[in-house]
């Protein structure tokens, strides 16, 4: 709780749901996924076809040895290239040139103990995308060589291990999300201000300790959803339906509940300093050993509420 990290419009695009696969990592470790180390990134990378696939995203992407990438989406036929390394902190990073705005991205890699696809986590833990990879450029590909200085990061070195074991990959197969969350939609790369909405709101139904900052959530129905350790600070959650939803132990310091229906909403150990409730129907909702500091309750309903400071 209590994590400062910014978080882009278009970052905020990548925590989206795949399928019924584990929405953060805390999540997909209780299931049995388990974190690849650089070493076993590089193997899975290197000189192979990814197909990645999240809610509004659908692509197959060779990753060239040399730190080249080639890609192509599934959804529109838009082809794109771009660069690939592996931080020290055992994380893949991928940077395209016209996706994404061009922004670097880096992923913790996950091999999911439940089926043969691999998960991509972002910085705040949240999944990006569900990957499954073929030996080779099975696609075909387009490479457009790298130019410049060789990589700081460890691809390079890792590169001149050839006696590393390759590392088995499942192969390439079609899968598309069951339920898009989110910033779903086929618009596929650069989605709009309001799909990048629509894919937060249905990504915080949930999302059991990720980094929603400031996110946009108004009018959100987030009946019973899960937001356990969430951190929501200065987001805005009016006139959202939070009925019943697991907010315990999540940082609303600063957020905007002008309106919402909280009823049975359960708050303990939440951090609500300075959290703006007016208006709110906060029926049965827990507030116990909640920090409360400067909080708005104004106008709001409050039979049967537990653990309230007043």
């Amino acid at each position: 709780m209590n994590r400062k990290i910014a978080i882009p419009l278009i970052f905020i695009a990548l925590l989206i749901l795949s399928g019924c696969a584990a929405s953060s990592i805390s999540t997909a470790e209780k299931k049995g996924a388990r974190p690849l180390n650089a070493e076993e990134i590089f193997n899975l990378v290197s000189d192979n076809t990814l197909h990645m696939v999240a809610s509004d995203f659908d692509a197959q992407v060779f990753c060239s040895q040399d730190g080249s990438l080639s890609a192509k989406s599934l959804v529109s036929s838009v082809l794109d290239n771009g660069s690939w390394d592996i931080k020290s902190d055992n994380k893949l990073c991928m940077k395209f040139t016209v996706w994404y705005y061009g922004d670097v991205n880096c992923f913790s890699v996950y091999q999911d103990g439940e089926t043969n696809r691999y998960l991509f986590f972002t910085n705040n833990g949240a999944l990006a995308f569900t990957v499954t990879a073929a030996t080779g450029n099975s696609q075909n590909l387009k490479l457009k060589a790298q130019k410049g200085k060789d990589t700081t990061f460890l691809r390079s070195s890792l590169k001149q291990n050839q006696g590393t074991k390759p590392y088995r990959t499942a192969p390439v197969a079609s899968s598309a999300p069951a339920s898009p969350p989110d910033p779903v939609t086929a618009s596929g790369p650069g989605a709009s201000r309001e799909e990048i909405r629509h894919t937060v709101m249905s990504i915080a139904k949930d999302c059991p300790g990720c980094n929603l900052e400031e996110a946009d959530l108004r009018k959100a129905d987030l009946v019973a959803a899960n937001l356990k350790g969430a951190n929501l600070s200065g987001a805005d959650l009016s006139r959202a339906n939070l009925r019943r939803a697991n907010l315990e132990g999540a940082d609303l310091s600063g957020a905007t509940l002008l309106s919402a229906n909280m009823p049975g909403a359960n708050l303990k150990d939440a951090d609500l300093t300075g959290a703006d409730f007016t208006g709110s129907n906060l029926i049965h909702a827990d507030f116990t050993d909640a920090a409360m500091d400067n909080i708005i309750l104004e106008n709001t309903l409050m039979e049967g509420v537990k653990g309230l400071k007043q």
